[in-house]
């Protein structure tokens, strides 16, 4: 395994460091700098405004604190083979430590992993996997994956709970962490409907893609004009083209992934998962020789890996001691939710009071 090692040469070995790699390098073509910790973009963007943009913060950030270089690598499209392709990369360019962030990524570290043994890899929402869904998680290797079903059960019990009856669900590709939020957040107002009694719709739609676009606006809008009050937008800039469908409509928007309320005042709150603190320890302990490969971590409410925001919400009558009960019963384990390999349709999810339309 490689370590960090920082050394104090001379000013002009620290001059040509900087220069050779530096902290936010982005390429997505071969070159003669090293660097020691990578990460790979799924869809080629990190200022989607969501998960991928959080991910590389984190790396930065990490590359920052520790004196260290870091660099992205962006894939030439959607596929295993440009994924390894951007791996070999990395790993030519020096980096002991490439993160990939994305179910997306799962076959390709499956092949990575043993491809490139003194390379440690950090895969975030998903577990190493053959394309027969044989799953193995090797020694240098960690996975992260979070319960996005109980991020998304919070925003759906809080969005009814708060007076919203008629809602909206559009994620962006139908991939497992985008249908955890999904099926979680329909739960979610199926609950908070039982408890109130009270008559419930939503539209449920994936967009097909991560990105924002024409599309995914015009549904929103569409919906928004039909009488859906609020949208739960998840999955990379879908909330970006959501969230204009709102400001035209004067409808609501709960974002994803991580607090969003600064990107519109449509945005009532976001269903988060603390993707900085996962990404930091793991680099961290890559630094100190801790590092945990064959491990699995999952991110819940019970160690504190997902939340609701509040601090930034802009909910009518949702209160904090409302969302601390609700926090409160996820991380004792009082909810038990279905996660999408548990039913066959999310509809199947939609209970007595709810109204489901896909």
């Amino acid at each position: 395994m490689k370590r960090i090692v920082i050394s104090i040469l001379t000013a002009a070995v620290l001059i040509f460091a900087m220069a050779s790699c530096g902290q936010k390098q982005d390429s997505g073509s071969n070159s003669d700098m090293t660097c020691e910790v990578a990460m790979i973009a799924e869809d080629r963007k990190t200022d989607d405004t969501s998960f991928t943009q959080t991910a590389w913060k984190s790396v930065e950030g990490f590359a920052e604190e520790k004196g260290v270089t870091a660099k992205l690598y962006k894939p030439d499209d959607a596929s295993e083979e440009a994924y390894l392709s951007a791996v070999k990369k990395a790993a030519d360019d020096g980096a002991g430590m490439i993160v990939m962030a994305g179910s997306g990524f799962a076959q390709a570290v499956y092949s990575a992993q043993s491809a490139y043994p003194d390379t440690d890899f950090l895969l975030i929402d998903g577990v190493p996997h053959d394309d027969s869904s044989n799953y193995a998680t090797a020694g240098n290797t960690v996975s992260v994956i979070f319960a996005e079903e109980e991020a998304g059960y919070m925003a759906g019990y809080a969005a009814v709970k708060d007076g919203y009856t008629k809602l909206g669900f559009i994620g962006g590709q139908a991939l497992p962490e985008i249908k955890r939020y999904g099926y979680g957040f329909v739960q979610g107002a199926a609950a908070a409907a039982a408890e109130t009694e009270t008559k419930v719709e939503i539209d449920y739609r994936y967009a097909g893609a991560s990105e924002g676009s024409d599309d995914v606006q015009k549904l929103a809008a569409q919906w928004y004009d039909g009488g859906t009050e609020v949208i739960f937008a998840c999955g990379g800039s879908v909330s970006s083209s959501v969230i204009k469908a709102a400001e035209k409509a004067g409808g609501k928007v709960i974002g994803a992934d991580f607090d969003q309320s600064g990107l519109s005042e449509t945005v009532i709150t976001s269903a988060c998962k603390d993707t900085d603190t996962a990404v930091t320890k793991v680099l961290r302990s890559y630094e100190d020789g801790t590092f945990a490969g064959g491990t699995a971590f999952n991110y819940a409410a019970r160690n504190n890996g997902v939340s609701l925001e509040m601090k930034n919400s802009r909910f009518r009558t949702f209160s904090e001691a409302d969302y601390k009960k609700l926090f409160s019963q996820l991380k004792n384990e009082k909810v038990e939710l279905k996660k999408d390999t548990a039913v066959k349709s999310v509809s199947e999810l939609a209970g007595e009071w709810v109204t489901l339309r896909e």
